[in-house]
């Protein structure tokens, strides 16, 4: 089974060709028990986003000039892995004293709130009770609008380190040696505050293309974090805000938990990385070339 991600609007401003963003975003339905094994140290994970050919290219020399190669990548792939609607059997919740449970191991919810509905006086304290996961279609459209943009960072983290590059690239004048082009490159580069593209020794030419990588891989990290942690009004919950835990008769006519997620919609799309606040070493931050 094969889908394509929707998102809502983009923030208006530079960015690759949207529907290429989508038409790159794939949908894999998976299982509670392969979220647990791939997340086994997290929180009961709903949904999950990875780049798919972040590409982020090099630099060269081609006996006249600076040249970038590899070439990057024109747009980065979103693999999402994702529940599928339904029940998900999590496994036997115990009851504790008062309003604690301890929740089975594929049903962590760590810091999440739970609003209970039903009857759940009918849970005695020590008994085990079986308890699933209910993902609805709403819920999971809404996971799947929260996910998206992931994807859409994937791309703006990739136009953050290559267009400033082929921006500086663009205005070196001819005839310069090698050096004397890398030195100039570098220069164009930190004043257009894009210092965190350069290595820390930039001569050395083979050095650029995982160096771009690692600032890739920062500027990606540094989104997720703040989706994840620090969500705003304007920004989808890529958590549940809440779990509502309703406790009912089950079919064997014991009591039974069905936990659903309810999330926040998301408003528009904004970029949630910050390239000055990157820690990552590069030319001017200390190790070799480093400036003065």
């Amino acid at each position: 089974m094969t889908e394509h991600a929707t998102t809502e609007t983009v923030q208006p401003r530079p960015f690759p060709d949207r529907q290429a963003v989508l038409r790159a975003a794939v949908l894999v339905p998976v299982t509670v028990a392969h979220m647990h094994d791939a997340h086994p140290h997290g929180p009961l994970t709903l949904a999950a986003t990875e780049p798919v050919g972040a590409h982020t290219g090099g630099l060269d020399w081609d006996g006249r000039r600076l040249v970038v190669h590899p070439a990057p990548a024109q747009v980065v792939g979103a693999r999402i892995e994702i529940l599928t609607v339904g029940d998900h059997p999590l496994g036997h919740a115990v009851k504790g004293p008062g309003e604690q449970v301890s929740w089975p191991q594929w049903a962590d919810l760590g810091d999440t709130p739970v609003a209970w509905h039903g009857q759940p006086e009918l849970l005695a304290e020590g008994g085990h009770y079986p308890c699933r996961l209910n993902l609805t279609g709403e819920q999971r459209a809404l996971l799947v609008q929260a996910e998206g943009e992931h994807g859409l960072d994937f791309n703006e983290a990739l136009l953050r380190v290559t267009r400033p590059l082929a921006e500086a690239l663009d205005r070196l004048p001819d005839g310069l040696g090698r050096t004397e082009a890398v030195e100039h490159l570098t220069a164009l580069l930190a004043d257009r505050g894009a210092r965190y593209l350069v290595p820390a020794d930039p001569h050395h030419l083979p050095g650029w293309e995982p160096h771009l990588r690692r600032a890739y891989q920062a500027l990606d990290a540094q989104a997720r974090s703040r989706r994840d942690e620090r969500p705003t009004p304007a920004t989808a919950a890529h958590r549940p805000v809440r779990y509502d835990a309703l406790v009912r008769t089950g079919h064997d006519g014991g009591p039974e938990i069905v936990l659903t997620p309810v999330l926040r919609r998301s408003g528009q799309w904004l970029a949630a990385m910050d390239p000055t606040a990157l820690d990552l070493p590069c030319y001017g931050s200390g190790g070799p070339g480093t400036a003065g």
